[in-house]
C-alpha cells in the first residue's frame, strides 16, 4: 500500500470558520440563551470540541456542555455545513498527492460533520482512505490518538501530518510523525514554530513540491 498521509480538516483542507461559528452559536443560543463573539470561536478552533464549548459557557453544567456539542454536530449537519469553502486548488493537490500516497482524515470534528463538510465545500470522499472523527477516540488531538487509529486501521505509518494548528503538531510530535504545519488558519507562524514542526508551509499545496524535494534528498545522501 502507498505510504501514508494524514490531514487536518479546518483551515487545512477547507475554510470552514463559519460553519463553527454559526453552529456555535446556534447551540449555545438554544441550551442556555447566549452567544459568543465570532473572533472568540475562531480563536479556539483546533481545540478538543468538548474544550471549546466549556471555554464559551465557563459556569454551564456538565450535561448544558453534552447537550451543546451534541446540538452543534446536528446542527451542522442540517442548517450550517454548505458554509465550508474548499482551501483554493485543495481538490488537485490532492488528486496529485494520491497517486503516490494514502490519504487520511483525522480531525477534532466528529465523523459525520467531517463527511458533510467535505460535501458542503465538494472535495470528494474517495480522496481519502479513511477519516477519523474525535468521537472515534478516547482523546482528541493534541493527543496522539486520532492519528494512532488511522495509522493501526490502515496497517501504515504516517510520513506526515499535515495542519494549522499547535493541536496538530502537538499530536504528530507525540505519534513521532513528522508535523507539516501550514499558515492557512489563525495560528501564526511564531505559535507553530514554538511546537516544533518539520515545516511551514504556506499552504497544502506546497507539499507535493515539499515531499519531491524530500525525496530528491534522501537520493542524494
Amino acid at each position: 500500500m502507498k505510504p501514508l498521509i494524514c490531514f487536518d480538516l479546518d483551515n487545512t483542507l477547507v475554510y470552514s470558520e463559519k460553519v463553527h461559528i454559526n453552529s456555535y452559536n446556534y447551540a449555545l443560543k438554544k441550551i442556555i440563551n447566549k452567544t459568543q463573539d465570532p473572533r472568540l470561536i475562531t480563536k479556539l478552533l483546533g481545540m478538543p470540541h468538548k474544550r471549546i464549548v466549556k471555554i464559551l459557557t465557563k459556569e454551564a453544567t456538565k450535561e448544558e456542555v453534552k447537550k451543546i456539542m451534541e446540538l452543534h454536530d446536528k446542527i451542522l449537519i442540517h442548517k450550517f455545513y454548505h458554509l465550508a469553502k474548499p482551501i483554493p486548488n485543495v481538490v488537485k493537490t490532492l488528486k496529485l498527492l494520491k497517486k503516490n500516497f494514502t490519504l487520511a482524515i483525522v480531525s477534532n470534528c466528529s465523523h459525520k460533520n467531517i463527511i458533510v463538510i467535505l460535501k458542503g465545500a465538494k472535495i470528494p470522499l474517495n480522496l481519502f482512505s479513511i477519516i477519523v472523527g474525535y468521537d472515534e477516540v478516547k482523546n482528541s488531538k493534541p493527543a496522539p490518538d486520532l492519528i494512532l487509529k488511522a495509522q493501526n486501521k490502515l496497517n501504515l505509518k504516517a510520513l506526515y501530518m499535515v495542519g494549522d494548528s499547535i493541536y496538530d503538531v502537538k499530536a504528530a510530535n507525540k505519534a513521532k510523525v513528522k508535523a507539516v504545519a501550514v499558515l492557512t488558519g489563525h495560528y501564526s507562524k511564531i505559535a507553530l514554530i514554538k511546537e516544533n514542526p518539520y515545516i511551514i508551509l504556506k499552504s497544502i499545496n506546497q507539499l507535493p513540491n515539499f515531499i519531491k524535494k524530500e525525496c530528491e534528498k534522501c537520493h542524494s545522501i
